[in-house]
């Protein structure tokens, strides 16, 4: 079903009503920010063209109201072509109103150059005009110094009658200039036309103006003419294209009304039913758009349906002043604001939710007619009582019934006999349902009110009452008790009466009453209950939300202090690239043997600091802390041999786990020999004796046991830094396998170590197995120690051989990171410089 903007009158397209429906739920500002403009103007074409009905000539307003209008016309013209750009919403119905929209430019470009600054018609546009002009002003100018010369003569002032201390000329009727002259020189000066009471001045045009002054009274004539040809040219202009302008006018007041009922249905807070001819109506939280407009505080909203499931009729029950009327309508007007295109007051479309009840689209079909019989009609004068007049209305709606009609009718079949009354009630009902029209009806009946039990075609509301006090809500699935008792006590009948009402109503009429007043006190305890939950619902939601608000605050803040940290470690490292770059620049300019020797101190007085910076990261610190912790938890885990109740029966290539803090804590060990309290074990292919209490069985059988050390820690940072390219190099030569320095400078990412008798092996005089076990004891007691650095002291040889072979074996040691000759100030090329992992 198309959107309707008028009766009769239907639209393909529903985007500006989509649009109005979006705009509620985010969109700011009508239309990408402005509606049509009107630019202020009434578009009161009629009131002009009026005018030339007549018979009359267009002059200066009329012809500036039908440009302004053209104008305004051109404007709304451009606001459509920039609405088919938009691209958040497909508006196509505003564009199409508009295409009715037309504007002569030709005419418009006349109509903007026919009029000057000063409002006159223009001398520019039409010369004719212009020269007249001119000729007029140049008449006047000359005419004015030929009297300003008359006056300056003797002989004239003389005859000047001042006594009055008047001007010394004037104008009279017809655009005469005249002097006051004594009535004795009249005759002398030029033409009288004029005297004074006492006839002792008379006015008189000096003969010399006579004919300038005739002159210029044409030209003004001629200019008159002129400007009247010039008007009725215009005028015609103007009705050569006034079927157009008509026909511009008319589309933009549509436009206008279009506009009207979006501020209308913005004002009532509406939304966008969906239409169809199905005659069915679901809305959530409809409110009466009367009340909302009145701007009343706090009205309530109902959720209505009709037609859904097969219903075709309501029954509306509930006790007297308890909204059951304004609910019927409620339904009359949401029909007739859906019909004309206006948004109706009641809650959005429910998006994205969970839930398959809350799967809800607002919908309004298209009903026509809408009957309604809603009041009284008795009449004395007509012999009309109040059951005569609404089975009157009831004969010409049941006349006027059929398909697509929806019927309003408040308390059928009262004003008679109360069983004659529902039997008349429900005929009329049934009769109107086989029309096709839909039917929704106010009644206080009990048999009318059980019709949705024994009849699927209709379903029972009623209103809520609670505490012996309407609410005004409806509650769909309800019977609703009359409460007339209650609403008696409540408008202060006096107390005697309603104790002898209640005694007479028969035990069936209290027990039903009393079932229904519990039925409606739970049913209101429960909707109690759900609105408590949902609103606790809210407030996790709420919760969820700030928790994860701080958690990104936190995590921005921890961001922001790793980016300080990077920063400050970056700096302190460009400084010492800049200290290397130095030691380069005096490497060039001096290569000899001191200087080198010199700056390889400085630079390895720079490597420590930069080694000594990362470290002290806080971010590194905080990373060794957890190394510290997690070693701390294994070494809890890890039971030595000496603590061990129960000896195990060990066997050669069982495998243990060194737990004597230090370098090797957490290695794997194979066993070699078990000799009471100290075992020989292998550790990454080097042998080493080690005490009961420095050695465990692996935590768990069959588990494998690694522990992350502090010497393993990425000073880094694990991710990418601003480290200068120095550093970088210096820090990746740390990370490096065992290479081969026996032909390179000096390793600038070596561990600081200097030479001395406890770090040094000597193997002087041995063959290589000599030599290989006499370095593999030294590698165990240093790693024992927690010393990473050793120094093997070979000498050169003849050739050489002893140096080469022992450096060649080192390339293929597990436990050898890196190797190379010493430092000059360590022997140089005698030893060899060993770092051990």
């Amino acid at each position: 079903m198309d959107w309707i903007l008028s009766n009769g009158d239907n639209l393909k397209d529903i985007s500006l009503s989509e649009y109005s429906y979006r705009n509620r739920i985010g969109y700011k500002e009508d239309l990408g920010g402005r509606g049509p403009p009107f630019r202020g103007s009434s578009f009161n074409l009629e009131a002009v063209m009026e005018i030339v009905d007549e018979g009359k000539v267009l002059e200066g307003p009329e012809i500036l109201e039908v440009s302004s209008i053209m104008d305004a016309l051109e404007d709304i013209i451009l606001w459509s072509q920039a609405l088919e750009k938009v691209d958040v919403l497909p508006f196509e119905e505003l564009p199409e109103m508009v295409r009715g929209v037309t504007v002569n430019t030709t005419l418009q470009d006349l109509l903007h150059n026919a009029f000057d600054k000063k409002g006159r018609l223009s001398g520019e546009t039409f010369p004719v005009l212009g020269k007249l002009r001119e000729k007029v002003r140049t008449l006047k100018a000359d005419i004015m110094r030929t009297l300003d010369r008359i006056l300056a003569m003797p002989s004239i002032q003389s005859k000047l009658a001042l006594e009055s201390g008047g001007s010394l000329y004037s104008e009279v009727s017809g655009g005469r200039l005249v002097i006051p002259v004594a009535s004795k020189y009249a005759s002398s000066v030029g033409i009288v036309h004029d005297m004074s009471r006492s006839e002792k001045t008379v006015y008189v045009e000096p003969t010399e103006i006579v004919g300038p002054t005739n002159e210029l009274r044409q030209a003004e004539n001629e200019l008159r003419q002129e400007e009247a040809r010039v008007w009725r040219s215009l005028t015609e202009q103007i009705l050569n294209n006034r079927v157009d302008l008509e026909a511009s006018v008319s589309a933009v007041g549509q436009l206008d009304l279009v506009m009207a009922r979006l501020q209308l249905g913005r004002k009532i807070e509406g939304v966008i039913p969906s239409v169809m001819d199905e005659g069915v109506v679901t809305l959530r939280n409809a409110k009466h758009p009367v009340l909302l407009l009145r701007e009343v505080e706090n009205v309530v909203g109902s959720d209505i349906d009709l037609g859904a499931n097969g219903n075709q009729g309501l029954v509306l029950t509930g006790p007297n002043a308890g909204g059951k009327t304004v609910i019927l309508k409620l339904f009359g007007l949401l029909s007739l604001m859906s019909r004309a295109g206006i948004p109706v007051p009641a809650a959005p479309k429910s998006l994205g939710r969970d839930s398959a009840e809350d799967d809800y689209t607002p919908r309004v079909d298209f009903f026509n007619p809408v009957l309604a019989d809603i009041g009284d009609l008795q009449s004395v004068g007509g012999d009309l009582s109040t059951f005569s007049g609404h089975m009157l209305v009831c004969r010409e709606v049941l006349a006027n019934s059929g398909k697509n009609a929806l019927v309003l009718m408040d308390e059928l079949g009262s004003g008679t006999d109360p069983n004659q009354g529902v039997a008349i009630a429900q005929a009329l009902m049934e009769a109107i349902l086989e029309t096709g029209a839909r039917v929704v009806i106010t009644t206080h009946y009990l048999q009318l009110k059980q019709l949705a039990a024994s009849d699927d075609r209709f379903s029972v509301a009623g209103m809520q009452f609670v505490n012996n006090r309407p609410t005004y809500k409806l509650l769909p699935g309800t019977v609703g008790e009359s409460f007339a008792l209650a609403v008696a006590e409540r408008l202060e009948l006096p107390a005697k009466v309603i104790e002898r009402a209640n005694e007479l109503l028969d035990s069936d009429t209290r027990q039903m009453g009393d079932l229904i007043r519990e039925l409606e006190d739970q049913r209101g305890l429960v909707e109690r209950q759900v609105q408590e939950m949902e609103e606790k619902r809210k407030e996790m939601a709420a919760m969820e939300l700030r928790i994860k608000e701080e958690q990104m605050r936190l995590e921005k803040k921890q961001l922001t202090a790793r980016r300080d940290e990077a920063k400050k470690f970056a700096k302190a490292l460009e400084e010492k690239e800049r200290v290397l770059e130095d030691i380069l620049e005096k490497l060039k300019r001096d290569p000899s043997r001191r200087i080198v020797a010199k700056s390889w101190d400085d630079i390895k007085f720079v490597k420590r600091d930069a080694l000594n910076d990362a470290e002290n990261v806080p971010s590194v610190l905080a990373k060794k802390q957890k190394a510290a912790n997690a070693l701390e938890e294994a070494s809890a885990e890890l039971v030595p041999l000496a603590e061990m109740r129960e000896k195990p029966d060990l066997q050669e290539g069982d495998k243990l786990i060194v737990c004597q803090k230090g370098t090797l804590f957490g290695r794997e060990a194979t066993l070699v020999s078990f000799q009471g309290k100290r075992v020989t074990v292998q550790v990454s292919g080097v042998s080493m004796g080690l005490k009961l209490k420095d050695v465990a069985l692996p935590p768990g059988k069959g588990s494998s046991f690694r522990v992350t050390q502090p010497s393993q820690v990425n000073s880094g940072g694990g991710g990418k830094s601003s480290i200068a390219k120095a550093a970088e190099k210096a820090l990746q030569a740390e990370k490096s396998g065992p290479v081969d320095m026996s032909n390179a400078p000096p390793p600038s990412g070596s561990k600081v170590a200097i030479r001395t008798e406890s770090n040094t092996v000597n193997v002087l005089g041995c063959n290589l197995a000599e030599a290989q076990a006499k370095a593999r004891d030294k590698f165990s007691s240093a790693l024992m120690a927690g010393r990473p650095v050793v120094y093997i002291l070979h000498g050169h040889g003849t050739a050489g051989t002893l140096k080469q072979k022992i450096r060649g074996w080192l390339r293929s040691e597990q436990v050898v990171t890196k190797y190379g000759p010493a430092d000059a100030a360590d022997g140089g090329d005698a030893f060899t410089r060993v770092e051990l992992s």
